[in-house]
């Protein structure tokens, strides 16, 4: 019995070890193989045989300025990852992101689904299934059939105004007990004026100037780890499990992404109700969520939607503002440029009062150029937004095995010198004007290459909404209006200075920047009316 349980013990043992030593070839053959795929494609040390390098600086979050360093130091392609390439050349990333192109969203996206079950305009990663989703909220998005959606702009603007007024304006030289929190009130703004317009009415932030019940930092806490774990795919079937569900925000939340996710949940739920009764239906103003009710999207969808639509278009214009609002109380001369430009169309007479019009504001260069800058010298999101092709392809003169997650590097596109000059690292406006000029007032070939010029800037600094491709971001035309509207609006009345211009601020980016302590002085301007 001894000798047969001594056998029996090391049998046993040697299957361990032999599974053991399989298990360690497999990872061994896997990993090699991965590693030359892309071999022939520079990029930093370490980085083709696991993820460690591009999940450790997107865990630091200085992932979009350590991107810039790579394809400075690599060029227009390199390998960040064993299966990931980071491209810069922008004519290839607008090849790669155009409708023709054969390739698809990867699935880091899936990391960012608001709903662990269900994909959305923003995380549906096969093309047929994000064309579907698409064309059902074109419409709500294109403000189709939904009325002038300037209205609610206005009175989120008119609200923006009379906070800066109550809380933080410094009059007779005497400071207000604290500076203005830059990186919130632009967000309670945006979040007002885009829940008005999906909703019919706004959240309230900025009459309580507070994320009174714990939304937006919530976002905030959960955006690193999300972040991270879209680099891990395959691991986020957990999410989906009975063991993780009851630690996911639930919509009975008192408060958090939860509390959020209740009130989506409670206002999808009342339409589909009101839908029920007809004479309900037809009192109701029209509104975003209207439209996708009607879009024959499903109530989860429809929520899911909504959810997309209040976040990513609020954070991306308040992204916007506190940026350029920044780089402006850091360049006088665009500074006393752009007021000027303001001071003049209101002693014009034509401005509409109490708010211009998104038609006045686009008469206006210096202030568009302002806008356009603030896109271009920091975007609003800048995420990996990786893609795949079931082909392998030839980027940047590199063979590209199929299958490959191909990113971009969005600074580094953002401030190339060779078509932005070779001050493309600094904020200013005026580069717009001169080439908009350039190409109107120059003769023959030298005004074609200025118009080709201006065509390439605009088309590149409009890759912060992947205009033209099969991802445009929908909300591009409401961000732009809103952003015209709130600058020209904010600059005629007031006058922003950094609090600390030691330390402006302090800052992490995961996709999106969060900000920290970004403190602005406020007084009013003498000029305003």
């Amino acid at each position: 019995m001894r000798i047969a349980r001594a056998i029996s013990e090391l049998v046993d043992g040697n299957i361990l070890a032999a599974v053991v030593g399989l298990l360690g070839l497999y990872v061994a053959i896997t990993t090699i193989r991965e590693y030359l795929r892309l071999r022939h494609i520079p990029g930093p040390p370490g980085a083709g045989w696991s993820k460690w390098w591009i999940a450790r600086h997107q865990m630091r979050g200085t992932m979009c300025c350590d991107l810039e360093e790579v394809a400075d130091k690599y060029g227009p392609i390199a390998r960040v990852g064993p299966d990931w390439v980071v491209v810069s050349d922008p004519t290839e990333i607008r090849r790669i992101w155009s409708v023709h192109s054969g390739y698809q969203r990867s699935p880091w996206y899936k990391g960012f689904r608001l709903d662990p079950h269900r994909d959305s305009i923003l995380t549906a990663n096969e093309n047929k299934e994000h064309y579907r989703i698409r064309s059902k909220v074109l419409p709500g998005y294109g403000g189709k059939g939904l009325g002038n959606q300037e209205v609610p702009v206005d009175e989120a603007i008119v609200n923006f105004v009379s906070l800066i007024n109550r809380e933080y304006v410094t009059t007779n030289g005497q400071l207000r007990p604290k500076p203005m929190d830059g990186y919130r009130v632009f967000q309670y703004f945006s979040q007002d004026a885009n829940s008005a317009i999906e909703f019919g009415k706004p959240f309230g932030y900025l009459e309580k100037n507070s994320d009174f019940n714990g939304i937006m930092e919530a976002v905030e806490i959960l955006m690193p780890a999300t972040s991270v774990l879209a680099l891990f795919p395959s691991i986020l079937w957990l999410v989906k499990t009975p063991l993780v569900k009851p630690f996911l925000p639930q919509p009975t939340d008192k408060e958090g992404v939860g509390r959020l996710l209740g009130l989506v949940q409670g206002l999808v739920q009342e339409r589909y109700r009101e839908k029920e009764s007809p004479e309900t239906a037809k009192a109701r103003p029209r509104d975003v969520l209207q439209s996708f009710v009607e879009s024959a999207l499903s109530p989860d969808e429809v929520q899911s939607e909504a959810l997309v639509h209040l976040l990513g278009g609020s954070d991306t214009t308040a992204a916007t503002l506190r940026t350029t609002i920044f780089y402006l109380a850091a360049k006088p001369t665009a500074y006393r440029t752009l007021q000027a430009e303001i001071d003049k169309f209101m002693k014009s007479g034509k401005a509409t009062r109490p708010v211009i019009t998104d038609a006045e504001a686009k008469s206006l260069p210096y202030l568009q150029a302002v806008i356009k800058e603030g896109l271009r010298i920091w975007p609003p999101i800048t995420g990996l937004m990786a893609k795949v092709s079931p082909k392998d392809d030839i980027i940047c003169g590199k063979k590209v095995p199929a299958g490959t997650h191909v990113a971009w590097a969005p600074l580094a596109v953002m401030r190339n010198k060779q078509l932005f000059g070779q001050d493309a690292q600094l904020f200013e406006p005026g580069r717009w004007i001169a080439t908009a000029e350039e190409a109107e007032n120059a003769k023959g070939d030298e005004k074609l290459a200025a118009v080709a010029r201006l065509k390439e800037m605009e088309a590149v600094q409009n890759m912060a909404f992947a205009m033209g491709s099969r991802w445009e971001c929908l909300g591009r035309r409401l961000a732009l209006t809103s952003l015209g509207k709130v600058l020209f609006e904010l600059f005629l009345r007031f006058d922003f200075a950094i609090a600390n211009p030691v330390k402006p601020f302090e800052w992490a980016n995961h996709g999106f920047t969060l900000y920290d302590n970004m403190n602005f002085v406020v007084t009013k301007r003498e000029a305003a009316v």
